[in-house]
């Protein structure tokens, strides 16, 4: 029985120990998990609103946890004291002007305190600094700006259902340029027109060219128009004697316009010989019966003269006359044959 009670306590023993041990060995896997025996530095923050924050959750900087949160409590309304333990190892790297926020791990996980920012040539933090807060983005905002986002979405999808719709029925510019096939022709002509004119523009810049090149060629009228001096004078000094031709040219006009006008003035002028001829009626009067008088003489004379070649006195001289003209006549009809 002794030995019996022996064992058994030895059993309860172990087993006791075995519990001490995982107890201790938690302990400290708990302990270092949660970072309870590492130096720190104690630095508080406040803020507004801290957003479910509790104690012991986890502070990261750069996406590194460097500590964990002590404690949390109110100051006064809308002021929250936050008590913050940060890693001895990290206190190199923050430094006094680094900013806290209150931000979520992951979308919809539990909330930490976000630290960013920070100068180098600032000094570190040091044992119960008082750290700036900034605006961090809260759960319920970006679920209101999803939803807003979400309406946006929707009532955009909606209004190109809208526009497809259309398109497909034929309406609006669109519709049409995809249902008719006029438009599409009228705009296959139009392109058939744009691609004439360009290559009539291509073909008119080579013609440019050309003509650029022809105008350096030495030895040509046009090079020598651009590059020779004493061309380009004695165009000049041509053009100069037009300009004065063309002078003289518009005086002698106005003289004759000037003559004219006096001859116009002399026509209708009564007194003037020409205005005479024109104006006096006793005067042209007189004139014809001067020109019939004229006129009787004139066939009186050549009754005379026909009788005067048939007077015996007078008619050898007209018959030697005839011969004379006769055989010059003859002359010159010989003479114009020869030279045919």
């Amino acid at each position: 029985m002794i030995a019996t009670g022996k064992k058994r306590a030895v059993i309860v023993g172990i087993f006791v120990f075995v519990g001490l041990v995982i107890f201790v060995t938690a302990i400290m896997m708990l302990g270092k998990q949660q970072k309870l025996f590492n130096r720190s530095v104690q630095v508080k923050a406040i803020f507004k609103d801290v957003n479910g924050l509790s104690a012991g959750r986890n502070i990261l900087y750069s996406g590194v946890k460097i500590g964990t949160v002590k404690k949390i409590s109110f100051v006064k309304t809308n002021e929250i004291l936050v008590l913050m333990n940060i890693d001895k190892s990290a206190q190199q790297y923050l430094h006094k002007d680094v900013i806290a926020r209150i931000s979520s791990d992951g979308l919809m996980g539990n909330k930490i305190v976000m630290l960013s920012g920070g100068t180098p040539g600032m000094p570190v933090i040091e044992e119960d600094d008082q750290l700036a807060v900034g605006s961090g983005l809260s759960t319920e905002e970006i679920m209101n700006t999803l939803q807003v986002n979400n309406k946006s979405l929707v009532e955009i999808t909606d209004n190109l259902k809208v526009i497809t719709k259309k398109m497909v029925d034929g309406q609006g510019t669109m519709g049409k340029l995809l249902t008719e096939d006029t438009i599409y022709n009228n705009l296959n002509t139009a392109m058939a027109g744009l691609r004439t004119t360009v290559n009539n523009t291509q073909r008119l810049t080579g013609a440019l060219s050309a003509y650029t090149a022809k105008l350096q060629t030495k030895g040509a009228l046009s090079n020598d128009l651009v590059t020779d001096t004493l061309v380009f004078s004695n165009l000049r000094s041509t053009i100069t004697q037009m300009n004065e031709v063309t002078q003289h040219a518009n005086q002698v006009v106005l003289d004759l316009q000037h003559a004219s006008s006096g001859i116009n003035e002399n026509l209708h002028n009564p007194k003037a010989p020409a205005g005479m001829l024109l104006q006096d009626e006793d005067f042209a009067e007189s004139l014809k019966q001067t020109i019939k008088n004229l006129e009787a003489s004139t066939g009186k004379l050549d009754e005379n003269m026909e009788a005067l070649k048939h007077n015996f006195l007078f008619r050898g001289y007209f018959r030697r006359k005839a011969k004379q003209e006769k055989i010059e006549q003859e002359e010159k009809t010989k003479q114009v044959k020869q030279q045919k």
